[in-house]
């Protein structure tokens, strides 16, 4: 059974300003219920937006 999943999210920071800066591109993501999920990448690579994005469901 599925507890989370994401279909091609894209997090786009001050979108239409000379700001601009993508944070997240196309991210699809299935955890399932009872997993425990660990998130890794390089600084910068949009962990932290993600969890983020997460805490709003």
């Amino acid at each position: 059974m599925t507890a989370i999943e994401l279909k091609n999210v894209t997090y786009i920071y001050s979108p239409d300003t000379p700001f601009r800066k993508t944070a997240l591109d196309d991210v699809s993501l299935t955890i399932e219920a009872g997993r425990i999920t660990g998130l890794m990448g390089h600084t910068g690579s949009g962990k932290s937006t993600l969890v983020q994005l997460l805490n709003g469901l």
